[in-house]
C-alpha cells in the first residue's frame, strides 16, 4: 500500500511539473511553484525528488511513456491481421497526434538540457532507441517485412520522422506544412518498399 501512495504521489508532481512547464516554460517553473500548484509542501517533492535533474529524469521516462501510445493503432491492427499496410505506419507517425501526447515546447527545452548534462543526455538517447526499438518489434511481427533488416530500416525512418517533425514546427501556413509532409512521407514509403535495407 505505502508503495502504491508513493507510485501514485510521484506521478502526481512529475504530472505537476509537465502541467506548469507548459504554461510557464520548463526553466521557469521551481520545486516552489510545483509545491503551490499540487498544494503540496515542497519538502515533499523534495522527497520523492531530491534534485531537479532526478525530476527531468523522471519527466523523460513520462515523454517515452506518452510517446509509445504513437504505435497503439499499428499494434491493434497486427492483432487482428499479420500484416499492417504501410499507409497505416507511415500515417500514424506523420499524424499530429504526436503534439496531443506531449507538449513540444516542454518536449524541446528539455532536449535542449543534454548539450550541458549528460545524465540527460543518456536518458534521451535511451528514449529515441526506445522508439526505434519499438517500431523494429511491429515491423518484425509483419509478414510484409519478411527479409528486411529491420532496425536498420526503423533508424532509417527515424531518422525522417525526427527530422521532419522538427523542421515542420516551424510552418504555420498549412499548404506548405501539407506539401512538406507528403515529401517526407513518401520518403519513407520508399523505405518500407525496399526489397531489403541499405546497411547505413
Amino acid at each position: 500500500m505505502k508503495e502504491r501512495i508513493s507510485t501514485a504521489r510521484k506521478r502526481e508532481i512529475v504530472e505537476g511539473f509537465y502541467n506548469l512547464s507548459i504554461v510557464n516554460g520548463l526553466e521557469n517553473t521551481s520545486i516552489a511553484k510545483i509545491g503551490k500548484h499540487l498544494d503540496m509542501p515542497p519538502s515533499l517533492i523534495m522527497h520523492y525528488f531530491p534534485t531537479r535533474e532526478i525530476l527531468i529524469s523522471n519527466l523523460i521516462d513520462y515523454i517515452l511513456e506518452k510517446y509509445l501510445l504513437i504505435y497503439q493503432p499499428i499494434i491493434k491492427d497486427l492483432e487482428q491481421n499479420e500484416s499492417v499496410d504501410a499507409s497505416l505506419i507511415v500515417e500514424t507517425l506523420f499524424s499530429r497526434n504526436w503534439n496531443l501526447l506531449f507538449d513540444d515546447g516542454v518536449f524541446y527545452s528539455c532536449y535542449a538540457l543534454i548539450f550541458r548534462n549528460d545524465k540527460i543526455k543518456k536518458e534521451y538517447r535511451i528514449l529515441h532507441e526506445k522508439l526505434r526499438e519499438s517500431l523494429k518489434e511491429i515491423l518484425d511481427k509483419n509478414k510484409e517485412m519478411e527479409g528486411k533488416d529491420t532496425a536498420v530500416l526503423a533508424e532509417q525512418i527515424f531518422i525522417v520522422v525526427e527530422g521532419a517533425y522538427y523542421y515542420l514546427s516551424m510552418f504555420d501556413d498549412e499548404a506548405a506544412y501539407s506539401q512538406k509532409v507528403t515529401y517526407f512521407k513518401n520518403q519513407v514509403y520508399d523505405l518500407l518498399r525496399k526489397k531489403e535495407a541499405q546497411l547505413l
